[in-house]
């Protein structure tokens, strides 16, 4: 296939079935239950991406871009890329702790998730202004500032059940506030369905 965007990106195309296998699912579960901050779940979600297929935007195979570059100082912790019959279609995704609070108990987003929530704005304002740039120097054929974003933080247990409805309203304008257990319900291996 003469694709220059295959072409550029060979190494981050995801070939294999969006199901993560077993083993995987059980790997991710023991970094999670052992990590206090993100980097070790951006080192396990690098190397199986397959557990990141249910942000991706459907279609077949896919790109998992692991902390690409946007300009000089923007680096999303992932960018997802499906072919569909209109082109690329992306999504981009930002990992904080597993530990982090999400909200004060005021109701107010935390600190690591409201600097998440100013990643997420930050790049898309420098989409918005250099979306030529990203999309022919940088290979991201057709990104648009709009694609979905996803800020994964904390775990579902601390959450306090009268901050459930807070929570879900972060989720809003195309961005996707959500805990590490609501990702790892939606690699398949759980029935739970949760918005949290």
């Amino acid at each position: 296939m003469n694709d220059p965007t295959l072409a550029r990106w060979t190494d981050s195309l995801v070939t294999q079935p969006r199901e993560a296998h077993a083993a995987v699912i059980d790997e991710f579960d023991r970094v999670l239950g052992d990590a206090v901050v993100e980097a070790p779940l951006q080192v396990v979600l690098a190397a199986n991406a397959s557990l990141l297929a249910p942000l991706a935007p459907p279609g077949g195979d896919f790109w998992c871009l692991d902390r690409p570059r946007l300009g000089a100082e923007l680096i999303p912790d992932f960018l997802l890329a499906s072919r569909t019959s209109e082109g690329l279609r992306w999504a981009m995704v930002e990992l904080e702790g597993p530990n982090e609070r999400v909200l004060t108990k005021a109701g107010l987003p935390a600190t690591k998730l409201a600097q998440a929530l100013k990643q997420v704005r930050d790049w898309r304002s420098w989409l918005t202004d250099n979306v030529a740039y990203a999309r022919t120097e940088l290979g991201l054929e057709d990104i648009e500032a709009s694609c979905p974003a996803y800020v994964i933080i904390g775990r579902r247990s601390h959450l306090a059940s009268n901050q459930i409805r807070t929570y879900r309203a972060l989720s809003s304008g195309g961005m996707t506030v959500m805990s590490y257990d609501r990702l790892r319900d939606m690699m398949g291996r759980s029935a739970m369905n949760s918005e949290v």
